[in-house]
């Protein structure tokens, strides 16, 4: 497409910025939509990067965000930037922010009157250190107030307090913020793979937004289409329980009781001393959390272990990740309230291999047109140096393209080819691991 070029370079430091001022030279585009992608590489290099483009297309809209890693024909790439510039009038650009989900996405939904949507937000949002001491000191509270709880109508209440101070600090859960969008979704929910202060970063209007919700509306031929990894659904608790058993190596059935985002025990323990239990996990300390970790971007993010939700509505299900964090009340990135609270504990991910991915990129309706995509970032821990098998599939089967690797892709639409397993909602698909998306686009004028 004439209208639309990608820009790459791996490099950091004073290389970066040479290799993007001279490869913006050869563009040859009026871009009047700017999307930059920075890697945890360049973060700190965003601020520059986003001053260079601005200076370049003054008048674009622009936005982005830091992923783990993006493909072009080239390679793929887990370090350095990428921008795509686009010279296009029909895709727009809405962004708000609240402390609710349902306040922030339905102002949102007002803004892009779209029926094609790519909308971008952090799932969860490490703050700055004093919000999270304020979000611990929450926790024990809420904790202490729980387990002292006279029964089990007490601690729901208790949960639904704590669930809703979570989500208006730190957490957009991903199947309520798609509840709230018109047309079809495919949802970005940003979440590190290693997490910091400040992060997950998103970029608006050549600059750092914080905690805010992006969405890019689309009016030309497009299509949105969706992929996990696992087979279909069942049509009840018991069919679906069944085919997670099959298809995960560890499978244990549990009790859990929760409220809205907030989880407070498995199997009468809270989360955290339940997995120590199960895999004699070390508990990260607080000043462990602030000091090491937060600080140094390295509070780990996902994890191999987890509990399986199965939805109440659709027998479809979604995974959770557990870490030993130090807290009491475990959250979870996307609300609970319409699944069974009998759940799968499982003890690893994936039972196939990274083939399974490729059935997003069978789903393309021609090879000449441009295609977008985004990978769950799982790929990386689980299959390392085999993500090259991904982009040779998709150099072999599309002429342009551009994918970048991100958390726990999803997406909204009036029906599905199959039933899916992660469809958890009617219409909704989503999960802590497996699946992707690809925006299709045929034409841009």
């Amino acid at each position: 497409m004439e209208n639309l070029k990608i820009v790459t370079s791996p490099n950091t430091g004073t290389n970066l910025i040479e290799d993007l001022r001279k490869k913006l030279e050869d563009a040859r585009i009026d871009a009047s939509t700017v999307l930059l992608f920075t890697t945890t590489s360049t973060k700190n290099m965003a601020k520059k990067v986003m001053e260079i483009l601005a200076e370049k297309y003054p008048q674009a809209q622009m936005t982005g965000c830091v992923v783990e890693g993006y493909m072009t024909k080239e390679a793929v790439w887990t370090r350095g930037m990428a921008a795509l510039l686009i010279d296009s009038e029909k895709i727009s650009i809405g962004y708000t922010s609240g402390q609710t989900t349902e306040k922030a996405f339905s102002k949102l939904n007002r803004e892009v009157k779209a029926k094609k949507k790519v909308v971008a937000f952090p799932m969860v949002y490490i703050p700055d250190p004093f919000s999270v001491l304020k979000l611990l000191a929450y926790d024990r509270y809420y904790h202490f107030r729980y387990i002292r709880a006279k029964d089990m109508e007490e601690k729901k209440r208790i949960l639904e307090k704590y669930s809703r101070i979570l989500e208006s600090k730190m957490i957009y859960p991903a199947n309520k913020a798609l509840r709230y969008l018109d047309g079809e979704v495919a949802g970005m929910n940003l979440m590190p793979l290693s997490g910091g202060y400040r992060s997950p970063a998103l970029y608006l209007n050549f600059k750092e937004c914080q905690r805010c919700c992006v969405c890019l509306g689309m009016k030309g031929n497009a299509s949105i289409h969706y992929h996990d990894t696992f087979p279909e659904r069942g049509k009840s608790f018991d069919d679906t329980f069944e085919i997670l058993k099959n298809y995960f190596g560890k499978v244990e059935r549990v009790k859990t009781v929760f409220s809205g985002i907030a989880i407070g025990e498995i199997n009468g323990k809270s989360a955290v001393d339940f997995l120590k239990e199960k895999i004699r996990i070390r508990k990260i300390s607080e000043e462990e959390l602030k000091k090491d970790k937060l600080e140094k971007n390295g509070l780990p993010m996902v994890s191999p272990y987890g509990l399986v939700f199965i939805s109440r509505e659709t027998h479809g299900s979604s995974a959770l990740g557990l870490q030993s964090y130090p807290i009491g009340i475990y959250p979870s990135i996307f609300e609970l309230d319409r699944f069974y609270e009998s759940c799968v504990y499982i003890g690893e991910l994936f039972k196939e291999g990274i083939f399974n991915f490729y059935g997003l990129f069978d789903k393309a309706k021609s090879r000449d047109s441009f295609k977008f995509f985004v990978l769950d970032y799982n790929v990386i821990p689980m299959f390392s140096k085999k993500i090259h098998l991904l982009n040779n599939y998709a150099k072999s089967n599309f002429d342009c393209y551009f994918g970048i690797i991100a958390s726990n892709p999803s997406v909204k639409k009036n029906s599905f080819e199959r039933r899916y397993m992660t469809e958890i909602e009617r219409g909704i698909c989503f999960n802590g691991t497996g699946t992707s998306f690809m925006l299709e686009i045929r034409d841009l004028p």
